[in-house]
């Protein structure tokens, strides 16, 4: 097995700044800096002693400079577990411009009483946007629960034509 190499870009966009990891060429974490620089430092490092166990220490991500990040394609390593995985793949199926509630995502994965359990692997999508976790949203007041905040996810939704 050959070493690994992690590269840790920062990507500006219309919805503020995000981070991107790549091991190699392919894209495994995508966060938003919305909620400070701590709070992403905290999940990219959870998330890497979560699947390298290893502690990620300090670090500054370099400036993006590939073009355009979002229009770009990028291969994506999904980790996570069979379920997560077959969840987050179900969330690519959501038209842009559209938004589905936790239950619809549950009713059309066949496991109508799962909501909760694919709401928990919804909130763990490490690569956020291009698996768009952004376009399931709640019912009433957490409608627009969203790891990165509600306002980013409105921002997304509202860019999309999702919501009015």
């Amino acid at each position: 097995m050959g070493d690994l190499e992690f590269k840790l870009y920062k990507v500006p966009s219309q919805f503020g700044d995000w981070l991107a990891v790549f091991e190699g060429k392919d894209l495994i974490y995508l966060g938003n800096y919305s909620l400070g620089k701590k709070k992403l430092e905290e999940d990219v490092g959870e998330f890497f002693h979560e699947h390298y166990h290893f502690h990620l220490g300090s670090f500054t991500p370099v400036k993006w400079n590939k073009g355009n990040f979002w229009t770009g394609k990028h291969d994506i390593k999904l980790q996570g577990t069979e379920f997560q995985v077959r969840v987050w793949l179900e969330l690519l199926k959501i038209p842009m411009g559209k938004s589905w509630t936790y239950t619809e995502v549950a009713k059309k994965m066949r496991r109508p009483s799962a909501v909760r359990a694919i709401a928990s692997a919804i909130a763990k999508n490490p690569v956020c946007y291009w698996i768009p976790c952004h376009r399931v949203v709640g019912k009433g007041a957490s409608k627009l629960k969203y790891k990165w905040g509600p306002d980013t996810k409105e921002v997304l939704l509202r860019a999309e034509g999702a919501l009015k």
